[in-house]
C-alpha cells in the first residue's frame, strides 16, 4: 500500500529495529515463495475451473499474469534488499533517522527530511533535500513493521484509509472466489436438470448437489497437463453399477455440457441389450427405476448408434438414462471413459413445480 508520511519532531521517540536474522529470513522467504507459487497455481486453476467459463479465460490469465509479474518483482526486490541490508537496522528518533546497511550507515537529520514514503514494494523511502534513502521496511518483524507509520504524521489519512479498505475488499473477494471454485471443483457442486432423460428418478427442473469426493477429486486440465488427473488416494470407493453420475459426454457438439446418467456396466462386464432389457454377464437386470420402459436402440439415429455390445473395455463404462425411450446415452455415443466422470449425484434439494404442489417426498438422497 502506498502511504506518504511527514516527519513530526514534536513526538518523543527513539527506537531501533533490526533486519531479520538468517533464521527469520529463511522463514520469510519460504512463505513468500510459497505464496508466489500459490498465485501461479490459482491463476491457472481459476482460468479453467470457474463453473461459468467453459473455455480457458484469457482475462484470468491476463490479471493473474500481471499479478504474478508484480509479485515476482516484489520478491526479487526483497532478496536484493536483504543481501544489501543483512545485519542492518533503522533507528528512528525525533531528531534524526539512521539507516545501516551491510557496508554503510546513513544518518539523516530531521530538519533535512521533506517527507517519507512507503511504496508498493514494501520499502520505506526517506526523502531529504539532497537524496533518497531506502530501507526495506518489509524485512522487519511483523510487529515492528506496522509500528513505523505511527511515529509520523500521515499526509493523507483519507487516502490511506481508502486504499486500506479497497485492499481488504479485493483480498476478501479473491480469497472467497478461490475457495469457492476449489469447493466446486473438488467437493460439491449444484446442478439443475434441463431434460427428462432420467425420469422418473430425476425430472425437469430438479436442483441437486453432486459430490466429488466418492471417486476422488479431479485436478482440471491446466497448462502443461495432457488431461485432467483424478486423485484416487482421496477416493472413498470405486464406481459401482447403479451410481448416478455427472460426466462430460464423448460427443463433440456437447463438449461444453455435462450429462447425468446411471452407470449400468463396469470395465470387464459383458453387456447386452436384448428382449427390451439389459443383460450383464448373462443375467437380466432388474431395473425398477425405468418404470418398465423397454431398453432398445430404436430411439438412436442410425448415424449415431454405437455398438456397445460385448465386453466393456478397461477404463470404460456403459451409462444409460432411466428414461430408456428418450435418452441420449451410451447406446448413442458409445462407451464412457471413466476419467470423464466428475462426480456422483448426492441430494435433490429443490424443484419449484413439485414443491409448490406440496410434494416433498422426492427431496433427499438420490438413489
Amino acid at each position: 500500500m502506498i502511504q506518504f508520511l511527514r516527519f513530526d519532531k514534536s513526538k518523543e521517540f527513539d527506537v531501533e529495529y533490526k533486519v531479520l536474522d538468517t533464521k527469520e529470513a529463511v522463514k520469510f522467504f519460504l512463505k513468500r515463495g510459497l505464496f508466489f507459487l500459490l498465485i501461479i497455481y490459482s491463476t491457472l486453476f481459476l482460468a479453467v475451473a470457474i463453473p461459468f467459463v467453459k473455455t480457458p479465460c484469457l482475462y484470468i490469465y491476463f490479471i493473474g499474469g500481471m499479478t504474478t509479474v508484480f509479485y515476482f518483482i516484489r520478491l526479487l526486490n526483497h532478496i536484493i534488499k536483504y543481501i544489501k541490508y543483512k545485519g542492518g537496522h533503522i533507528r528512528l528518533c525525533n531528531s534524526f533517522i539512521e539507516v545501516k546497511s551491510t557496508d554503510n550507515t546513513v544518518k539523516i537529520p530531521a530538519d533535512d527530511i521533506t517527507y517519507l514514503e512507503i511504496n508498493v514494494l514494501g520499502n520505506l523511502l526517506i526523502r531529504d533535500k539532497y537524496a533518497v534513502t531506502i530501507f526495506p521496511r518489509v524485512l522487519l518483524k511483523d510487529d515492528e513493521r506496522v509500528l513505523i507509520p505511527g511515529f509520523f504524521q500521515d499526509m493523507s489519512p483519507k487516502r490511506t484509509y481508502s486504499f486500506k479498505k479497497i485492499w481488504e475488499f479485493v483480498d476478501a473477494v479473491v480469497v472467497a472466489l478461490v475457495l469457492a471454485v476449489h469447493i466446486i471443483q473438488y467437493v460439491i457442486q449444484a446442478y439443475n436438470i434441463p431434460s427428462g432423460s432420467m425420469k422418473e428418478t430425476l425430472q425437469e427442473g430438479d436442483h441437486l448437489f453432486v459430490e466429488k469426493i466418492t471417486y476422488g477429486p479431479i485436478i482440471p486440465k491446466m497448462i502443461g497437463m495432457d488431461k485432467p488427473i483424478r486423485i484416487k488416494f482421496f477416493a472413498i470407493r470405486d464406481l459401482k453399477r447403479g451410481d448416478i453420475i455427472i460426466f462430460t459426454p464423448p460427443v463433440e457438439r456437447d463438449k461444453d455440457k455435462d450429462y447425468i446418467k446411471r452407470c449400468i456396466a463396469l470395465p470387464g462386464d459383458e453387456f447386452h441389450v436384448k428382449d427390451d432389457a439389459v443383460y450383464i454377464n448373462g443375467i437380466k437386470q432388474d431395473e425398477p427405476y425405468t418404470l418398465g420402459k423397454p431398453t432398445n436402440y430404436f430411439h438412436c439415429e442410425p448415424n449415431e448408434f454405437t455398438n456397445i455390445e460385448g465386453i466393456v473395455p478397461p477404463g470404460k463404462v456403459v451409462v444409460l438414462g432411466d428414461n430408456r425411450t428418450d435418452s441420449s446415452d451410451g447406446r448413442c455415443f458409445g462407451y464412457l471413459d471413466i476419467t470423464a466422470i466428475k462426480g456422483k449425484a448426492f441430494i435433490l434439494y429443490w424443484n419449484s413445480s413439485t414443491i409448490l404442489k406440496g410434494k416433498l417426498n422426492r427431496l433427499g438422497l438420490i438413489k
